[in-house]
């Protein structure tokens, strides 16, 4: 026979009170009774009080046979008779009620200790219910986040819980945020797989043709003129094209390659600065001077020259691009602005997305691939619109310690 178990909050609260309130009371009750009992029978009507007596009424009874002409002796004796039928009669009035009182005793222990059975029972529901209203709603948010499904806002109400619930709710919101972001790593993952993947075989169709294509355009325009030459320039033009798309494609999905170096950023900027920039399209570099990265050279500079690219095609018909290398605890910042149209607000979170693009001709794959890069060097990517008009792209890498 398996022994009983008391599964809820209210009823161990309960049993608690009551094994700590009443055993003592009971105790208390019998204890007091016992000793009750002990005193009426040492002095009532059957202990010392009848021995008393029955010597006073002899002692009386001598004095009057006796005939003492002594009248004070006979008021003494008749005083202390007096007295002794008065005090007779108390104890056994007494007697009497702590016998009655021995007969009710039961009955008011019983009472009392129903009273403290309420009691314990009214103070175990009402701390249970602190208990347990909490907790349920606790384990509702355990279901709201197996569901994935967002928990409740903080509410003022919740300073006036326990330290205890208060914690349990700070620890579980923070898992929640913590399931969430790995959730969006996961799916990130995942979706970068599956591009790199499909890049990769469209990379790998689309270069076998290419070769043979650009042979044969380069035939066909050579020693041609005319219509025939402008043909076979369009095509060795797209082929170009296409031969890029391809080198793009496959570079997604693919880590850095190669071990990582010193790369001085400032220097790194000013390079791209320098080929890139135009007297309609000037590009400045500012910032910390002799900032420094552990970082891929070759992968950190195509990430920086793809955003660079698309500041300059997002000016189009004229601006200014200013490119920036800035370090702050332990990071280096590396920002590219420009003042041009800026990112539409409805795909601006989406655009680090490899199938997302917001140019008109394009894979879609620069920005996942700068995002990829900085990644790789365990590093975070941003992007927002300038007050002013324009966009920032900013590239957060852990900087590596300067050299001693």
């Amino acid at each position: 026979m398996e022994p009983l178990r008391i599964r809820t909050f209210q009823g161990r609260i309960f049993l608690a009170i009551l094994a700590v309130v009443l055993i003592p009371a009971a105790i208390t009750v019998a204890a007091g009774a016992l000793t009750l009992r002990g005193i009426g029978e040492n002095s009532g009507t059957l202990g010392a009080w009848d021995s008393v007596a029955e010597s006073g009424r002899d002692l009386i009874q001598l004095v009057d046979s006796a005939q003492v002409a002594d009248s004070a002796l006979q008021a003494a004796a008749d005083a202390h008779g007096a007295a002794l039928s008065e005090s007779v009669r108390l104890s056994r009035l007494y007697a009497f009620v702590a016998e009655r009182f021995l007969e009710i005793l039961p009955l008011a222990a019983l009472a009392v200790g129903l009273f403290i059975a309420g009691l314990a029972l009214f103070t175990a529901r009402w701390l249970s219910t602190g208990f347990a209203g909490p907790v349920a709603e606790l384990v509702g948010w355990t279901q709201r986040i197996a569901r994935e499904e967002p928990l409740p806002e903080a509410e003022p109400a919740e300073a006036t819980d326990v330290d205890e619930i208060q914690a349990l709710r700070t620890a579980l919101r923070q898992m929640a945020d913590d399931l969430e972001e790995g959730r969006q790593q996961t799916m990130d993952a995942v979706r970068m797989r599956s591009w790199a993947d499909l890049a990769r075989r469209v990379a790998h169709e689309i270069k076998n043709p290419l070769t043979p294509m650009r042979m044969a355009a380069e035939a066909l325009g050579r020693d041609r003129t005319g219509a025939q030459a402008e043909a076979a320039g369009v095509l060795l033009d797209e082929i170009e094209r296409l031969d890029g798309m391809a080198r793009t494609f496959a570079q997604f999905g693919r880590m850095p390659e190669g071990p990582k170096s010193e790369v001085d950023v400032r220097e790194l900027l000013e390079s791209l600065a320098s080929q890139h920039s135009s007297g309609d399209l000037p590009v400045t570099v500012v910032g910390d001077e002799g900032v420094r990265l552990e970082a891929q050279l070759d992968a950190l500079e195509r990430a920086v020259r793809n955003l660079l690219l698309n500041a300059l095609e997002a000016l189009d018909a004229g601006g200014h691009v200013t490119m920036s290398a800035t370090s702050r605890e332990g990071v280096v910042d590396i920002t590219v602005s420009d003042d041009g149209p800026g990112i539409p607000e409805d795909v601006i979170e989406d655009i680090w997305r490899p199938d997302v693009t917001t140019k008109r001709q394009g894979t879609g794959l620069g920005l996942a691939i700068v995002r990829q890069t900085v990644a790789a060097h365990g590093g975070t990517v941003h992007a927002q619109n300038r007050p002013g008009g324009g966009a920032v792209f900013t590239l957060t890498i852990p900087q590596a310690p300067h050299p001693t």
